[in-house]
């Protein structure tokens, strides 16, 4: 393009084209970019806890602060502003925290989008982190196959946990050490893929290795794309090594899985059945086309990832409190041998529903585990107005708060089973969800899986409470540890275990 003279009344004033000189363009250019990040979401008029300071033109420094001191925030933010609406950067971009009082009242709201921010903020839509574009066909797995068939699945996931504890664990009488961030997401993923992908795929350690490190490295990502501004990812993710790594990874999940699905359709051809989330999943899509690796990896990392979190979590409460370990054993030799490894045996173990409940309560998986996208203006009851566009959140610290729990900051493992004498019954239970302990969530888009992780759970409990002793190494005292979103059980906690001779024999009980 050739330069064009602009007549300014003093003369002629020539433009050159961006051919000739580009670079006041691609200054300019620039310039527009960093001044629309800078301005960021502009929002309600709400106050924000973690403003940009003056003359900063990137989220940098304020997302490092909320990834390592996320759970300090929150706690300023509700000291700060009460129960009032406030503005948040985080990991997941800009949003407006409500107060938990207002949960109950939106949990299932039709103009509240669930799918959406949850693929958005895991980055769905980058190649390689398909695993986490949502849809509706994985809730519709679990609803409709995986919490119907608990009955016929505890004796599985027991057989299960017998074979991989003694694997991992030991038969060993000596104390010895185990360390829970490694060894239990590998008792859990063993569980789970047992009853997800059968008995051939959950014994195939490189299925369970490639699967495992591709969930690790791609929640590992996630923080590091929040760094650059939403419309960036789209291009920065093909620079960045890591996101490299958590394609070759799926593309492992999927060339392991391969030759699985194949001599699976010679055995169908033959007459063979198959009952579990592979032939599942071929149901909800029928004729439809999908990859089989992405739907088991999207399955898993719902279940594995906040199931081994929660059991984690309760063996470190159970080792800081052990004076509640015996009364668990004394439940289940009373409990089991009466009523049988049942689903309905498992409801009745009410002591451990408790001190899991209270566990979740102390250290949920994440600070916040309600999230919504508007779809449309919505006028809440004090009058406040949610704006469609707006990404809203409600975090978990009032979990810790007098006004919610009486001794908040205490763990009380009997919390739970006394409040089931009160009018609090319905929310006592583990797999209840409420305003007052979201911790699966609440409403509409609670976690459908719960049912399925709460007997997965007390089912791992159940072996380990009666093969195994466990204490903490003498001057230890692990702390949950936040970063960013996630409340994470102390990664460098370490565990004394050794074998014990158990009150009853689980393999021989009934299921």
């Amino acid at each position: 393009m050739a330069s064009q003279a602009l007549e300014l009344g003093l003369g002629s004033y020539s433009i050159p084209s961006p051919s000739e000189k580009p670079i006041p363009y691609i200054v300019t250019v620039f310039l527009f970019i960093v001044l629309f990040y800078a301005m960021g979401d502009s929002g309600p008029n709400l106050p924000e806890i973690n403003p940009l300071k003056p003359f900063e033109f990137t989220n940098s420094r304020r997302m490092t602060e909320f990834i390592q001191q996320s759970k300090d925030i929150f706690l300023r933010a509700t000291a700060t502003f009460g129960k009032n609406p406030y503005k948040l950067y985080s990991e997941w971009g800009a949003s407006v925290v409500l107060p938990a009082d207002f949960i109950h009242e939106l949990r299932s709201d039709p103009r509240l989008d669930f799918i959406t921010p949850a693929s958005d903020d895991s980055h769905g839509y980058i190649p390689g982190f398909e695993p986490f574009a949502g849809n509706d066909d994985s809730p519709k797995v679990v609803t409709k196959y995986l919490t119907k068939a608990l009955t016929k699945l505890t004796k599985p996931i027991s057989e299960e946990a017998t074979i991989v504890l003694k694997q991992i664990f030991t038969d060993k009488k000596e104390w010895h050490e185990m360390v829970p961030k490694d060894d239990i997401i590998r008792v859990v993923s063993r569980m789970s893929t047992r009853v997800f992908m059968g008995g051939e795929l959950c014994q195939d350690d490189e299925w369970i290795k490639a699967s495992s490190e591709y969930t690790a490295a791609a929640f590992g990502v996630g923080w590091e794309l929040g760094y650059y501004p939403r419309w960036s990812r789209p291009y920065v993710h093909w620079f960045l090594p890591s996101c490299w790594r958590v394609r070759r990874l799926l593309a492992d999940c999927r060339r392991i899985l391969k030759p699985h699905l194949e001599r699976r359709k010679v055995k169908k051809s033959q007459g063979v059945q198959f009952d579990d989330s592979i032939e599942w999943f071929e149901e909800v899509y029928k004729n439809r086309k999908y990859d089989p690796a992405t739907e088991q990896i999207t399955l898993s990392l719902v279940a594995i990832h906040t199931t081994s979190d929660l059991l984690q979590t309760v063996l470190i409460d159970l080792a800081r409190n052990p004076q509640l370990i015996q009364p668990l054993r004394d439940e289940l030799a009373r409990v089991l041998p009466a009523e049988g490894l049942k689903k309905t045996a498992l409801y009745n173990l009410k002591l451990m529903d408790s001190v899991i409940k209270e566990s979740q309560r102390m250290k949920p998986v994440l600070l916040s585990t309600w999230r919504r996208l508007a779809t449309a203006d919505i006028t809440l009851s004090s009058g406040f107005k949610i704006r469609k566009g707006q990404k809203i959140i409600a975090n978990n610290t009032h979990m810790w708060d007098e006004q919610w729990y009486e001794n908040a900051s205490k763990y009380d493992g009997y919390r739970f089973l006394n409040m089931r004498s009160t009018d609090e019954e319905k929310h006592a239970h583990l797999v209840s969800t409420s305003s007052k302990h979201p911790g699966f969530g609440h409403g509409q888009h609670a976690c459908p899986g719960r049912f399925f992780a709460a007997n997965e759970i007390k089912i791992a409990l159940a072996h380990i409470l009666l093969k195994y002793d466990w204490k903490l190494p003498e001057g230890s005292n692990p702390q949950p540890v936040p970063f960013g979103m996630a409340l994470l059980p102390d990664p460098t906690v370490k565990m004394h275990i050794r074998r014990r001779k158990e009150e009853i024999d689980l393999d021989s009980i009934d299921c």
